[in-house]
C-alpha cells in the first residue's frame, strides 16, 4: 500500500485489502493535523490582537470647509475639532498641510504644480486654542483659506482620554 507524502495517509491500490484500522488511523492523523492548524491560527490571531492593542484605539474625523479667499495680516483660519487631534491633514486650494495637535508647528505645507513639477514649501503660523487649530498668514493659500472647498482628515487617540 502506498502512503501520501505529507501525512502518510493510506493510498490503496486495486490489489490492497481495505482495513477498518487503516481508515481509523488516517482519520486520527487528519484530526490531529486539523487541530494543530486551528491551534496555530488561534495563537497567531491572539499575537496579532496583542500587537494591535499596543497601538491603542484611533478615531478618524473627516469634514470640509469653505475658504474665504480674504487677504490680510489680521486674517486667521480657525478649524474646530471634537478633540485635539494627534494628526491632521488639510487639502485644498492646490495645497496640503500636515500637522500634529501635539505641537504648534506644522510639519508640512506645500503646493505641487504638476505643470512644472515643482514642490513649493511654505510656512504658516499654527496655534492651538483648546481643540481649535488657528492658522495665520496674510496669504489665504498659506493659511489654507483660499476660495474653494478644503477637506480635513483628523486622527484621534481614543485611548488617551
Amino acid at each position: 500500500m502506498n502512503k501520501t507524502r505529507n501525512y502518510q495517509l493510506n493510498q490503496w491500490e486495486l490489489h490492497d485489502r481495505v482495513m477498518m484500522q487503516d481508515f481509523n488511523a488516517d482519520n486520527a492523523k487528519i484530526d490531529a493535523a486539523l487541530k494543530a492548524e486551528a491551534d496555530a491560527r488561534a495563537a497567531a490571531d491572539a499575537a496579532i490582537k496583542a500587537e494591535f492593542a499596543k497601538f491603542g484605539n484611533c478615531r478618524v474625523e473627516a469634514f470640509t470647509y469653505t475658504g474665504t479667499g480674504i487677504k490680510g495680516t489680521e486674517q486667521t483660519r480657525r478649524i474646530a475639532f471634537a478633540a485635539r487631534p494627534v494628526w491632521m491633514v488639510i487639502m485644498g486650494g492646490g495645497n496640503i498641510l500636515w500637522a500634529s495637535g501635539m505641537t504648534e508647528r506644522q510639519l508640512f505645507l506645500g503646493r505641487y504644480a504638476g505643470v512644472n513639477n515643482q514642490l513649493t514649501l511654505t510656512n504658516t503660523d499654527l496655534k492651538w486654542e483648546g481643540n481649535t487649530a488657528v492658522l495665520g498668514s496674510a496669504d489665504p493659500a498659506t493659511r489654507m483659506d483660499s476660495s474653494g472647498t478644503y477637506g480635513v482628515i483628523a486622527l484621534f487617540a481614543e485611548d488617551a482620554k
